[in-house]
């Protein structure tokens, strides 16, 4: 199994579980609010996971792929510059919910506490989104705005192997 098998295993959990607690934290406040909101917080921990494993692995998939009919440098560069932030913006709420869970451990977590986790469950489940869509259209020219059938045949020269510059 390669860098490219693990992105593409990986990539889709950040988005997932970013959607899973939110669903958790809006439905705690209409059920079991503890129990879902403690659940919510152990789901934006593993989704934190995620967006690491996908972070790491996402080099290998760059340069396996580049080269490809249709794979653009640009479109892969957007996908990048978003997934770096989407990824800090998710290892942030994770420790931060780890935190949560950690002071709260014996008594319920405030519904103070649950509105902020909820806000930033929601910046950190568009910017996921997001960053899927641009994933997506590094392959799918038929995602891309405005692309052409040409789009999808063209082939940009692989990068040359050594260390990578900074683009």
């Amino acid at each position: 199994m390669t860098g490219v098998h693990l992105h593409l295993l990986v990539n889709h959990a950040p988005l997932f579980g970013a959607l899973f607690a939110l669903a958790l934290f809006a439905a705690s406040f209409i059920w079991a609010p503890d129990v879902l909101r403690r659940a919510a917080l152990v789901a934006l921990i593993f989704t934190a996971l995620g967006a690491v494993a996908s972070d790491l692995t996402g080099d290998p998939a760059e340069d396996a792929i580049r080269g490809f009919p249709g794979v653009r440098r640009e479109v892969i560069h957007e996908h990048e510059e978003l997934g770096e932030k989407s990824y800090i913006a998710s290892a942030i709420l994770g420790v931060l919910a780890l935190g949560a869970l950690a002071r709260w451990r014996r008594t319920p977590v405030p519904k103070g506490v649950t509105l902020g986790a909820l806000a930033g469950t929601v910046i950190v489940s568009g910017m996921m989104a997001y960053t899927s869509l641009l994933g997506g259209r590094v392959r799918h020219t038929e995602v891309r705005p405005g692309a052409t059938e040409a789009d999808a045949t063209t082939i940009e020269p692989r990068r040359p192997p050594g260390p990578r510059p900074q683009e």
